[in-house]
């Protein structure tokens, strides 16, 4: 939920247009299989979670009823989505740097049409992605209405809106408290540090229709909506159906579980522990959206015979690898 301010043409190159062609032809995988292949990439095995009665890829489900007019669109167009008029259409996009966000955000586009991809080199690393879509200003209903709307809502309509915010803008997380010996519920909604009278709307609307109590918050830098212990069970227990984010919908599931008592603290904490983020470079679940992408995209044709093409990944990689060899002799040239 932060002003709008994206810049498409930052770090543009011929190895990002090489990339962003390869990558458009991406299509016809499976979708399990896509999402095991996520999962694996940041480290969570898929297999340890379904003996446990949780099914990772269950966010895949989600995207199976989402429709144009469900209000989860005006969540996410309230937090990370950008929207323009151009012309007659309107442009649509979303970017992250984060490899989850990055397959999510793919699936969610391609339920309104196939999004282009652009790419954006950042800190010397192909780690920014960009998807986006063109659509014809009729076909996008969300377009210049206020988030004062949902004062208008029902209330499963207000869950939806607030799932969008969470697969936005949100956070779900659980902290250790030594008094109660357990664990306890945190999920916060970020904004700019100008958006606390949107985020008090907000509040007030869930505690209006829900029944929920929260806390909007200014900090140094932006300002949260947080929820917290019961009333952030209820909320994410309310909001479960309509939450697409799969980590986000993982630690919710998680959570559930153990606050329910079907599983035990320490079965909580030897699976939330893989889905915890740290703030290294070296964290698989941060700044490598391109990567990740491309080890999901199809290895094969989609009608099963062996594809003469190279692995993608390798094929990127090679792009990448002939791209630093000359950009390093071109320097040499130049005496840098």
């Amino acid at each position: 939920m932060n002003p709008q301010t994206h810049n498409r043409g930052a770090g543009r190159s011929r190895l990002v247009e090489e990339i962003e062609e390869i990558l458009r032809r991406r299509l016809g995988w499976n979708e399990i299989a896509m999402s095991n292949i996520m999962w694996r990439y940041i480290g969570v095995n898929v297999n340890v979670f379904l003996d446990y009665g949780i099914d990772p890829n269950a966010w895949l489900q989600t995207l199976s009823n989402l429709s144009i007019n469900d209000p989860y669109w005006l969540g996410m167009q309230e937090g990370d989505m950008y929207i323009r008029k151009v012309d007659q259409h309107i442009e649509i996009e979303l970017s992250t740097t984060n490899p989850v966000s990055a397959i999510l955000f793919g699936m969610l586009m391609k339920k309104l049409a196939t999004p282009s991809i652009h790419i954006a080199w950042e800190r010397k690393r192909i780690t920014y992605l960009k998807v986006f879509y063109h659509l014809s200003l009729k076909y996008w209903p969300w377009y210049n209405i206020d988030y004062r709307i949902i004062s208008s809502f029902n209330r499963d309509d207000v869950l939806k809106f607030i799932a969008g915010l969470f697969d936005s803008d949100g956070t779900i997380t659980s902290y250790y408290v030594k008094e109660s010996k357990g664990y306890r519920l945190e999920v916060r909604i970020s904004a700019c540090k100008r958006c606390v009278d949107i985020l008090t709307f907000i509040k007030n609307e869930v505690r209006k229709k829900l029944g929920i109590i929260g806390d909007v918050v200014v900090r140094e830098k932006d300002s949260i909506l947080q929820f917290r212990y019961t009333h952030a069970v209820e909320l994410v227990r309310y909001t479960m159906p309509y939450i697409r984010h799969p980590i986000r919908r993982l630690r919710a599931a998680l959570y559930l579980m153990y606050y329910d008592k079907e599983l035990t603290i320490k079965d909580y904490q030897y699976l939330y522990e893989t889905l915890k983020y740290s703030n290294s470079v070296n964290d698989p679940k941060r700044y490598r959206a391109v990567d990740a992408l491309t080890q999901a995209a199809p290895q094969t044709h989609t009608h099963g015979e062996a594809s003469p093409v190279k692995s993608l990944r390798l094929i990127i990689k090679n792009r990448v690898k002939t791209h630093m060899k000359t950009r390093t002799k071109k320097l040499k040239a130049c005496g840098i």
